[in-house]
């Protein structure tokens, strides 16, 4: 019996959860990670066999060095990787496991984004880090609206329907204060420096169903926009990792249309800062880059230096559909990994391209300026007609 198997004959803590048409089993040494994860995936827990014919993805975590590789470690795939940190191992495991399984869904297309239902209209929210989308978002369902997901927008393949991806909420709280829900922090779980909440702990009543797709909003900061122009649409893209050394810095500095790439000693995590024309591509680069040297990205974010002021008025302008379609594709979840994207579009960012055209087929499409929050929010009570 291989080393592999050995760990799993011998863990015996196990969650079972679907995503769309994805089942996973996490297994653990530890009854506090697997119900640290329960409570993250409460509403995509499932009971009994399989209801779809796609391979199951088993997970292992062993989170002490008490094995043969004498520190913790996440398996899947028959892979090992071990865990740099450990006073970070929870997180770890849950960016890499979410990583994981993401790019191997193929029933519906994962783009990051928020989304809200009012009536029956779906709202797609897309949004750049620290730009007020799961703030917006909160406001929104405070104000009535139904909440479908303050990061994920899960698109239909088939019925052409927004679906709910209803993981608990991971937040600050400050946020919660910004939408008004100040009183729900106290009470909350405190999970590396953020809150844990289910949606209807913060709102009873309030997860929606999949919907038709309406409208999608693209969140812009004016500043940062102007600035782009000027710059030739270069972006500062910044790069979390749960270890850094100079090889890495140097691979990541010979990726075309790189430039400036520099450590920044007082994050947390190691990061490296960068400057790229063509971000989501470069950042395909890179994930491909780390996961050859089992490095794990805890987050990648763009312009994550600056973010918007909030205090210039909001405003809202209609955009053409293709324009969206190019914002909602630069978020698109899985990247150079999604097995949709190689084995049914033959690595066709076109054939992507018409797929989405398809979906979003009768979506109006608007850009919105971020400025105060309830300006933001009475704007898009205003295309659904609240």
């Amino acid at each position: 019996m291989d080393l592999v198997s050995k760990e799993k004959d011998s863990i015996t803590q196990q969650l079972k959860l679907r995503f769309f048409d994805l089942h996973t089993n996490i297994k653990a040494d530890s009854g506090n990670f697997i119900n640290l994860f329960a409570r993250m995936y409460r509403r995509f827990q499932e009971e009994g066999p399989p209801l779809t014919a796609q391979p199951s993805i088993d997970f292992i975590l062993r989170t002490n060095s008490d094995n043969c590789w004498e520190k913790p470690v996440i398996i899947f795939d028959g892979e090992v990787w071990p865990l740099s940190n450990p006073e970070f191992l929870e997180g770890y495991a849950y960016e890499s496991i979410l990583s994981t399984v993401i790019p191997r869904i193929r029933s519906h297309l994962l783009i990051h984004a928020g989304v809200v239902s009012y009536h029956g209209q779906g709202i797609i929210i897309a949004a750049d880090t620290r730009h007020g989308k799961t703030t917006l978002v909160l406001e929104l369902v405070r104000r009535g609206f139904k909440f479908l997901s303050d990061e994920m927008a899960a698109l239909g393949r088939v019925d052409h329907l927004v679906y709910p991806f209803p993981r608990s909420l991971w937040i600050r709280r400050g946020t919660l204060e910004l939408a008004g829900f100040h009183f729900i922090a106290d009470g909350a779980i405190k999970w590396m420096d953020k809150l844990l909440l289910d949606i209807e702990e913060i709102q009873p009543d309030s997860l929606g169903r999949p919907t038709s797709i309406n409208h999608i909003i693209i969140l812009q900061d004016p500043a940062k926009a102007q600035k782009a122009i000027q710059n030739n649409s270069v972006q500062e893209l910044c790069v979390i990792v749960d270890r850094l050394d100079d090889a890495l810095l140097a691979a990541i500095s010979q990726i075309e249309d790189v430039t400036d790439v520099r450590m920044d000693e007082d994050y947390r995590f190691p990061m490296v800062r960068l400057s790229a024309i063509r971000g989501a591509r470069v950042l395909s680069q890179i994930e491909a880059l780390c996961r050859k040297r089992r490095i794990l990205i805890l987050d990648a974010m763009k312009g994550a230096k600056r973010h918007p002021t909030f205090k210039t008025p909001a405003g809202l302008m209609a955009i053409p559909k293709s324009q969206a379609i190019i914002e909602l594709l630069g978020r698109f979840q899985g990247g150079y990994m999604s097995e949709l994207l190689h084995d049914e579009f033959g690595g066709s960012s076109a054939r992507l391209f018409m797929e989405v055209s398809a979906i979003v087929a009768q979506a109006n499409c608007y850009q919105l300026t971020v400025g105060p929050l309830q300006e933001m929010a009475d704007l898009v009570c205003g295309l659904a007609g609240v």
